[in-house]
Formats: C-alpha cells, structure tokens, sequence
C-alpha cells in the first residue's frame, strides 16, 4: 500500500489519470482528525476548485495504542452514496442548505477515494464555536440535515441490511470511548453497560457517528458534512448525543458567554420538527431520554476516554461537566425541559 502524503500525492493522481495534463495542483494536508490522511487538492482554475483525497490509516494518532481496519474507508463510500440519495429525495419544501460529498474515484488496492469538497473559502464551525460566535442559523441547519438523515432512513431495511456490519462503530466509540471509561471509573461501569446495550439493541436509522462541529464545514450559502467511516444501522440518539456533548464542553470552556443557549435549543427544534413528521411523538420522546443518555456517556468519553478534548483544562469546569454527565447517566427518563435546566445550572455555577 502506497501511504499517501503531500510530497507523492501528485504523482499518484497522474499515475492514476484522476488529473488533467494541464492540471497544476496545489495540495494541502487537512488536520484535526485522527484516523485518516486528508488531503486537499486545489485546482483554482477549475470551476468546482478541486477535490479532497483520502486514504485510511490502521494507527489512529492519539497517545494510546488505538487500531482500526482499513476497510472502514469503504464503509465511508457506502454511507455518502446512501447520504446522497436521501438529501435527493428531501421535500421540495425543506430549507436544508447543507450537504455532504459526492464520490469521484476509488482505489480499492491503496484504500483511497476521492470526493467533492467544499469551498476553500470555508470554515470548521468547531473554530467558529471555539471563538465563541455561535450563529443560530448554522445549528438550524444540523439539525435539519442530522434529522433529514435519520427520518429518511428510519425503518429502511435495505438501508439497514446495506449498514449491518458495526464493528468499526465498535472499534471507533463503543470501544475508545463508552467501555474505556468503565476500565477508568469503575464507579458508574453498570450505567455504562446498560447504555451500550441500549445503542447496540436499538436500531432504527443510519447513524453517522462522527456528527460533530469539527466535521462541519461552513462556507456562503451553506455546509457540508464530513467523516461517515464510523456510519452504520443503528440507534440515531448515538448521534443526538454525540453532537450535543461538543456544545456542551464548548459551554463549558466559553462560560459566561452564552451563544450556547440558543445554539443548542435551535439545533435541538429543527430535528425534533423533521423527526415529527416521521415518527410518533412517544417513539420521539423515547429516542429523547436515549440522546441524553449518551449525551452523558459522550462527556464523560471526551474528558476520559481515547479521544479526549484539548481545550477544556481547568479542574473546577471538567469536575461539573463530569457531574452532569453522571446525572445523565442515572437519569434515564430524564426530558428535554429538565436536561435545559441542568444546563442552565452548569453555565451558572461556571
């Protein structure tokens, strides 16, 4: 397997016809995950400026030993072409502007494919949130496109039987993050194990799994969600939580600013408003308590598990984050109203 960097990168395009003769790229490597070699390639002459090329990597880049298999790029290929025809076939009324790549090429033998990439004039919105502009229209927008993505393959057996396997899913977060947390606070390993029961036996709709700001390119006009190798068949509050527990750790680290407030309730009322119209009000107020249950775990897995943020040092700030998640956890009938509050009381108490 040929390992990709920003040195060859070029020649193996060429070797591969995937660039013109005149074609004279400019290519950068794009940071901030851990599991795979991003690049961009810029061709500022074309009309849609370029591509991104990707490639697997077996060693994630964290501190401890953490392994995946290469395969799970394919699983990422399969996820964007289902992510395609879904956003194709939103209502004609939907004000969803966001949206995710479309796949070019592939090379099976060197776990490479190339797709469509957003604006070079874009943004991560995890250094948007981190300077503390939270802008209501871009949570309107996840949450339109996270709940586009679950009503649309809610109960879709060929969808289902398409994204059956889980074990990168296992690999990439039950794993790094809710089971490492049970080896290093054995004190809530019961609440853990009932929560990754509840993901594992709750399957209702594709689940992206990496749904969060870091993965969220905003650029004029719109956004485009990136990273689905951890996409699977599976419980969607997976994802609720996942993406909720990035805007609380902000809150945490940004209090007294407080763009958190209106950036998660807006996040939260453009899903439950497309999810409304999929599923009853009972089966949503259920995936409710489960989103908050991972939400607990999620907080818990980014202040101690594989994957830990960077950003939120101080003692006294992770110790209540670390409260509310245990909260979470032991709360399992927990509703939307109270879960508001208890934010309300960690921004205050910050």
């Amino acid at each position: 397997m040929i390992l990709l960097t920003e040195t060859n990168a070029e020649n193996y395009l060429r070797e591969r016809g995937w660039l013109a003769a005149e074609d004279k790229p400019q290519i950068k490597l794009l940071t901030g995950g851990v599991s795979n070699q991003v690049l961009h390639v810029e061709l500022p002459h074309r009309a849609d400026g370029g591509f991104v090329l990707k490639q697997a990597r077996e060693q994630l880049r964290v501190p401890d030993a953490w392994f995946s298999r290469l395969d799970r790029i394919w699983r990422e290929v399969e996820v964007l072409r289902i992510c395609d025809q879904l956003l194709q076939a939103k209502p004609p009324s939907s004000r969803l502007t966001a949206q995710t790549p479309r796949i070019l090429q592939e090379d099976r033998e060197n776990y490479a494919f190339t797709m469509s990439a957003a604006p070079v004039e874009h943004e991560v919105w995890k250094q948007i949130l981190l300077r503390g502009e939270g802008k209501a229209e871009i949570a309107e927008q996840c949450g339109l496109l996270l709940g586009e993505l679950h009503a649309g393959s809610w109960e879709n057996e060929a969808i289902a039987e398409q994204l059956a396997d889980r074990q990168i899913f296992v690999e990439l977060r039950l794993d790094p993050y809710y089971r490492r947390v049970a080896e290093v606070m054995p004190e809530i390993r019961q609440g853990l194990e009932k929560l990754i029961e509840s993901v594992w036996s709750n399957r209702w709709a594709m689940v992206h799994a990496d749904f969060s700001p870091k993965n969220l390119l905003v650029y004029s006009g719109g956004l485009l969600l990136v990273d689905f190798e951890t996409g699977h068949y599976g419980d969607p509050a997976f994802d609720v939580g996942f993406f909720l527990s990035h805007l609380v750790l902000k809150t945490a680290y940004l209090t007294p600013n407080k763009w958190e407030a209106d950036v998660i309730e807006v996040f939260w009322q453009s899903y439950r408003g497309r999810m409304e119209k999929k599923i009853s009000r009972a089966t949503f107020e259920e995936l409710t308590e489960r989103s908050l249950q991972n939400l607990g775990g999620c907080l818990l897995a980014r202040l101690y598990g594989k994957s830990q943020i960077d950003y939120l040092t101080d003692s006294a700030r992770r110790q209540s984050v670390t409260a509310l998640a245990r909260q979470l956890l032991t709360e399992p009938t927990l509703k939307w109203a109270d879960w508001r509050v208890q934010l309300s009381r960690l921004s205050g108490s910050l």
